[in-house]
């Protein structure tokens, strides 16, 4: 009987090989454009965020949420991204603070960065006046004031 739990136990330690230990999270950057080069140009250290890569964009980082080793606030990083045009939907403007969003995926003691997004930033519209509007039980226009319109 005790040989039968042996033979089972090692069984399941031979089928079950261990969990592998891996966190994704997403890091959220304020940083401010320095440079957009062909990667071709580029010299340094850099980090890549893309799986076809084609140019590194250099920015200072302003701040980090939540805080990560690799990008201090205050420090000069160079990411390697696939486009200017596929990262901003236009052209990077050096000197502009942009939010960005970027994966981090740490597997087997290894990191790796990916998904490097521009944030937009949703505003409401503006609405200057309400002129006109109109009360849907009572079809009488507003007045420039906000009272009833008199009745023609």
């Amino acid at each position: 009987m005790i040989r039968l739990f042996v033979i089972f136990g090692l069984s399941l330690l031979v089928c079950n090989p261990g969990q592998t230990q891996s966190t994704k999270d997403e890091i959220h950057l304020r940083a401010t454009v320095r440079d957009v080069v062909p990667l071709s140009d580029f010299s340094g250290k850099i980090t890549p965020v893309d799986f076809d890569p084609r140019f590194a964009l250099t920015v200072r980082i302003e701040s980090v949420d939540p805080a990560a080793g690799n990008f201090p606030a205050g420090t000069v990083v160079a990411f390697a991204i696939h486009s200017p045009a596929r990262l901003f939907g236009d052209d990077a403007i050096k000197g502009k603070t942009y939010d960005f969003s970027i994966q981090r995926k740490t597997k087997h003691g290894k990191t790796r960065y990916f998904g490097l997004k521009v944030e937009t930033v949703q505003t409401a519209p503006v609405v200057s006046a309400i002129i006109g509007q109109v009360d849907f039980k009572s079809p009488r226009p507003l007045a420039l004031d906000g009272s009833w319109a008199a009745r023609d």
